[in-house]
């Protein structure tokens, strides 16, 4: 027997946690998968889709973001746009508005990390309510946006699923203190796949964390503390730690991207990495959607 099957088989003997499962089937979200249709022609320039022109209204003025490195301002990429109507079968809790149309943007040149509160400009979040289609127009995509940064049209289906919280994450929700051998255990028990990497696009649910959770790093971020090396942690006194733990549960994911191809084009966000859309519970229920928060994560 080798020495991984020995703690398969051990992990397997265990008694089953009943108390984690319990916890985390609590949790159940549910999330929306956006499924690429690379062959399918995008009906209609309202539709769902990633890429191609952003069906805005005409006097839209498209973001840019000023880089604190270099002081370059860049026009954001326009990464895809969500018509509610489309996505409100599949939306079984009720999280999104039942009307209108989401915009995702984000500058590619500098790739931020959205580590700092001064990388937050380096993503965006639109909303507006398109029912008036006589005010919008498909907007052509600046000249000053490099080739490899404008994402070509692609057309999308849905799909409804059950989420979970990835262990990384789980921490931020409960006091229990499961190793990953019980925690993958219980997730099997849900029915997840816990072998597959799906590096999929979705709407709500979790996050598919490729290195830590990001509900803390969000609310850090949102009072202006940075949290690209661990210096930034202990500097902060632990009463305002305390208070960041407390509330970042508040924070829920919005919107998740992986790696997008078609043909012979790819775009990918640092190496095999996803980009991630939070927001607070409370401003998305209030349609906030400024108030959203980004961060970047790869392999």
């Amino acid at each position: 027997m080798s020495f991984l099957d020995f703690f398969k088989k051990k992990a397997k003997a265990r008694a089953f946690n009943e108390e984690l499962y319990t916890a985390v089937k609590a949790l159940e979200k549910n999330e929306i998968v956006m499924v690429p249709k690379e062959d399918a022609t995008v009906s209609n320039p309202d539709a769902s889709k990633l890429g191609g022109k952003p069906y805005l209204p005409a006097d839209f003025e498209w973001p840019t973001f000023i880089d604190s490195d270099d002081h370059v301002t860049r026009p954001l990429s326009f990464f895809c746009q969500i018509n509610l109507a489309e996505v409100k079968p599949y939306d079984r809790e009720g999280v999104l508005p039942g009307r209108g149309t989401l915009y995702f943007f984000y500058e590619c040149e500098s790739m931020k990390w959205g580590l700092d509160a001064a990388d937050h400009g380096a993503a965006r979040v639109f909303w507006f309510d398109t029912t008036d289609l006589m005010n919008c127009v498909p907007l052509d995509i600046p000249a000053d946006i490099a080739e490899e940064y404008v994402i070509p049209e692609i057309a999308l289906q849905f799909k409804a699923r059950k989420s979970y919280p990835k262990f990384e994450e789980f921490e931020v929700y409960s006091d229990l203190e499961p190793d990953w051998e019980e925690y993958d255990e219980v997730l099997e028990k849900l029915g997840v796949n816990i072998d597959e990497d799906p590096e999929e696009h979705k709407l709500l649910g979790y996050a598919d964390i490729i290195q830590n959770e990001m509900l803390t790093e969000c609310e850090r971020t949102s009072r202006g503390l940075y949290c690209g090396d661990p210096e930034s942690y202990r500097n902060t006194p632990k009463d305002v730690e305390a208070d960041i733990a407390k509330h970042a549960a508040d924070w829920t994911l919005l919107l998740q991207l992986s790696t997008i191809t078609k043909g012979g084009f790819e775009f990918m966000f640092g190496d095999c990495g996803m980009i991630y859309f939070y927001i607070r519970k409370e401003d998305l229920a209030a349609m906030r959607f400024d108030k959203a928060n980004f961060s970047v994560q790869c392999g």
